[in-house]
């Protein structure tokens, strides 16, 4: 820990924002995959009704 600088608020703030941005993409790709049987089938039907 000798030496060490502390991250400035800016450095903080920008690893923060990047931990939130990580997180939103792992909260959407995990509703994408919940949601892909109900997606897929919902293409299906408008798929036979188009043709």
């Amino acid at each position: 820990m000798m030496g060490e600088v502390p991250a400035s608020s800016d450095e903080t703030d920008e690893q923060q924002a990047a931990e939130r941005r990580r997180g939103r993409r792992r909260r959407l790709g995990q509703v994408l995959l919940d949601w892909s049987p109900v997606l897929a089938k919902l293409t299906t039907i408008v798929m036979q009704q188009l043709s």
